[in-house]
């Protein structure tokens, strides 16, 4: 940190503890003003928040939270959240997420809001979102489209055809029964299922996990909603992909509009809770919705989100998420440092921030100044090697992967190979997928990878007769 400098935070605090949300309509606020010069971490004691320079917190203070740490990084002055100390990670109750508030910024290019990125996560009150994908290039030729359309093109009820080149087993499929294996409809063992009940075509299984989702759709979205997808018999869950001789095949295609787009998968907290996913059209419209309302696009049943609670406007390309009034407000989650902006305000838990930086003023000449090595503080507050970024440039600020990042800023050189490779998976790996669309962060470790290798049927295997005949052994 820069020498003679001080850092003034503005806090406004809600009164009232209901799940970190501070309500934007509300008189009763408590507000405070606290300054430092030194990088430390903004720590929460019930109703005030307080700056600290000690990385452990006193075994006393079980009640305080880490909301964030000020440190400097690449010259800078820079905040980052706070979710593990000297490497170690920190339970969910002794730390509070850090969050930007939309409707504080400036507009950028003339335009208002916050620039999306795929893998930002987005808060509507108590509800969270995830960017899976975006596109911005339009598609010509498109007036009338409707996404009703979409779903009437292939209903996934087409008849498995066997080809007459086809290897046939002596182990069926234990959906069609069908005892063919094609190069590209192979027989696979998905799961721990074993016997008869051991293969299954990739073909009948994803019109299987087809079957499973319900779907709502209007003339720009396609809503989706689905429990947990595993299987029947030995309940493993299935992945959202899966790999056969180095291929990538999606289980559940998810139909994606011409022109330009953004899917956004919803968060939940309970990994047996419905998951959602929404695929939004803008071939015909330049914003979309998102509130309680009737009207709205995409639909938000939760008494904390408003009726209009935000829009996601298309623009040049970009989509920006705009904030509408909502009671409980329209928030990003950082999860990588940033420049200390003056401009920007953060929401850590029932707080509202607003930072200051203030140069001291002295009369004492510098020849007799004392020169303080700022730098030597910023030792106890490593950044994780996390670039520090510009932000609502299109670089996401809910990734806290350094290769991922680099990758989003077009930085590729030196990068490993796989992510080079597989660049369109990075935001689909670990966190994201159809059976794993919950807070990962705040749980324990998932049952299941997003991207999975599976086992092919072996003709050697079946025609040694070793293979099981039990139709339900399951390995549980």
């Amino acid at each position: 940190m820069q020498s003679g400098m001080i850092i003034q935070a503005k806090i406004a605090t809600w009164e009232r503890d209901s799940h970190e949300l501070y309500d934007y309509n509300t008189n009763e606020i408590i507000n405070t003003t606290i300054t430092t010069s030194n990088p430390c971490y903004l720590l929460r004691n019930g109703n005030e928040l307080q700056f600290s320079q000690s990385l452990m917190l006193p075994p006393s203070t079980h009640a305080m939270k880490y909301d964030s740490k000020i440190y400097t990084l690449e010259k800078n002055i820079a905040i980052s959240p706070v979710d593990a100390v000297d490497g170690k990670k920190l339970e969910r109750n002794r730390y509070e997420k850090l969050w930007l508030v939309v409707n504080a910024l400036k507009p950028a290019n003339g335009v208002k809001g916050y620039k999306l990125a795929e893998g930002d996560v987005i808060r509507l009150g108590r509800l969270k979102f995830r960017v899976k994908e975006l596109k911005g290039t339009p598609s010509p030729g498109l007036e009338g489209f409707s996404m009703h359309d979409m779903m009437s093109i292939n209903d996934g009820s087409d008849e498995l055809q066997e080809s007459p080149s086809s290897r046939m087993f002596k182990l069926p499929c234990k959906i069609c029964l069908s005892e063919a294996n094609e190069i590209d409809n192979p027989l696979i063992a998905p799961c721990m299922c074993a016997g008869t009940m051991k293969y299954i075509h990739i073909k009948c299984l994803q019109q299987f996990l087809r079957s499973k989702l319900s779907s709502r759709s209007t003339d720009s979205t396609i809503s989706f909603s689905w429990k947990k997808l595993c299987c029947d018999l030995c309940k493993k869950a299935y992945p959202y992909k899966i790999v056969i001789n180095k291929q990538i095949i999606e289980l559940v295609e998810i139909p994606k509009p011409p022109g330009q787009y953004i899917i956004i998968e919803c968060l939940c907290k309970d990994k047996n809770s419905n998951k959602g996913l929404h695929v939004i059209s803008f071939c015909n419209k330049s914003f979309v919705k998102m509130g309680r309302g009737q009207d709205c696009e995409l639909r938000a049943n939760d008494i904390s989100v408003s009726r209009l609670h935000a829009v996601i406007k298309f623009d040049k390309g970009s989509f920006y998420l705009q904030d509408k009034g909502g009671k409980y407000g329209t928030l990003i989650q950082i999860k990588r440092p940033i420049i200390l902006d003056t401009n920007l305000v953060f929401q850590c838990g029932r707080s509202l921030v607003k930072f200051n930086i203030k140069k001291q003023w002295s009369l004492i000449p510098s020849c007799f100044r004392v020169s303080y090595n700022f730098d030597s503080f910023a030792r106890p507050y490593p950044s994780s090697h996390l670039p520090l970024l510009p932000m609502n440039t299109g670089i996401p600020l809910s990734v806290n992967d350094p290769y991922e990042l680099l990758a989003r800023a077009g930085l590729t050189h030196g990068l490993p190979e796989d992510y080079k490779t597989h660049n369109n998976l990075l935001f689909e790996h670990k966190q994201l997928g159809l059976n794993s669309s919950y807070e990962g962060e705040d749980d324990d470790p998932m049952d299941n990878e997003s991207i999975e290798e599976v086992q092919m049927a072996e003709l050697s295997d079946v025609e040694s007769g070793n293979e099981a005949t039990n139709r339900y052994d399951v390995s549980m």
